[in-house]
């Protein structure tokens, strides 16, 4: 998405041309879309959570700073959507459960369903820490890191990439993973405490 879509994220949505707005909202389908998905594993509810962060978007967008992170504002918006809809969803099935007669095997099989949406949320809150983390890092450490282990690029095409000699782009990598597990380590217990 170019910085230039970031800056209409800032402006009044309904006083764009009804093209813009379509490209809007499709280019934040397109930039959060894999995320949400991934959370939800429903393609029907991933549409939805979509559509709820970008009316969400288009009324606080706004009110952002421009020298905020506005790619990191529109993930960290979709991400919450899906999941306040996964807690969402777990309270109305809980309601409905409790309404009527379970079996012995009826009461596992919830019980399993809502462990496997806690491990969900557990993962997704996990993830969000770990990105918070990267997002901390020096630009040099953050950018092995993210081509090494998430664009999962060969040493030797990071090297020529970068410039860099192999012993150092070794280097980096260990500095960057050590530094990283300090900084996650810390938001990982403050969020569990």
């Amino acid at each position: 998405m170019s910085e230039s879509l970031f800056f209409l994220f800032r402006s009044n949505f309904y006083a764009l041309d009804e093209q813009t707005q379509r490209n809007l909202f499709l280019s934040f389908r397109e930039l959060v879309y894999r995320d949400v998905l991934f959370l939800l594993n429903d393609p029907g509810l991933a549409e939805d959570s979509i559509q709820n962060a970008f009316m969400k978007i288009i009324e606080h967008g706004p009110k952002t700073r421009a020298d905020s992170n506005m790619s990191a504002w529109l993930r960290r918006v979709a991400r919450n959507a899906a999941l306040d809809l996964l807690r969402k969803n777990k309270k109305y099935r809980q309601m409905f459960d409790l309404e009527r007669v379970n079996t012995n095997e009826e009461l596992s099989c919830a019980s399993a369903v809502d462990t496997a949406i806690d491990e969900r949320v557990e993962r997704a809150i996990r993830d969000e820490a770990l990105h918070q983390a990267i997002g901390e890092l020096s630009p040099d450490h953050r950018t092995v890191i993210l081509l090494h282990y998430i664009m999962e690029k060969p040493y030797q095409e990071i090297v020529r990439e970068l410039g860099i000699t192999e012993q150092v782009l070794t280097q980096r990598l260990a500095r960057a993973r050590k530094r990283l597990a300090q900084l996650f380590r810390l938001k990982w217990s403050d969020g569990h405490e």
